[in-house]
């Protein structure tokens, strides 16, 4: 029997990295940042926190970024902001903004960050403000 699906060429492998792979990672003060994927203009992480931890932007580099939780209850500091995020919520933010997540929970908190590394497109289409992503609703957070 023929499958119906196309077929990959022995040139082109796909890329699986099980769930501890990652291309790099660095871990220090209970947060592990493990970096699964990687481009010249975007890179994937996972990060994980233990309860108490804490990490800023620059430790995950200063680019815009959608964080995405997966597990836990990350709170995001956004200048003079709380924003206190559950499994499924998303957070974007700008380059520009300097923020601090942590952990202020009893539990771990896991989520992933889309870094954006060519903000240009961005800035044309003129997406500039702080947003955030819940059930299903994208909202522009206010001051």
């Amino acid at each position: 029997m023929e499958s119906q699906g196309k077929k990959v060429s022995a040139e082109r492998s796909v890329k699986i990295l099980g769930r501890e792979e990652s291309l790099r990672s660095r871990q220090y003060r209970g947060v592990c940042v493990r970096v699964l994927y990687e481009r010249d203009s975007w890179e994937i992480l996972r990060t994980e926190m233990e309860p108490g931890s804490a990490l800023d932007d620059r430790e995950i580099g200063i680019f815009p970024a959608i964080h995405f939780v997966i597990e836990g209850s990350p709170v995001f500091q956004v200048a003079n902001q709380t924003h206190d995020l559950m499994p499924g919520d998303s957070i974007a933010l700008e380059e520009r903004e300097q923020y601090k997540i942590s952990n202020p929970t009893s539990s771990r908190s896991n989520f992933l960050s889309f870094l954006f590394k060519n903000s240009a497109t961005q800035k044309k289409e003129g997406n500039d403000g702080l947003t955030s992503f819940r059930g299903g609703k994208h909202e522009e957070l206010k001051d």
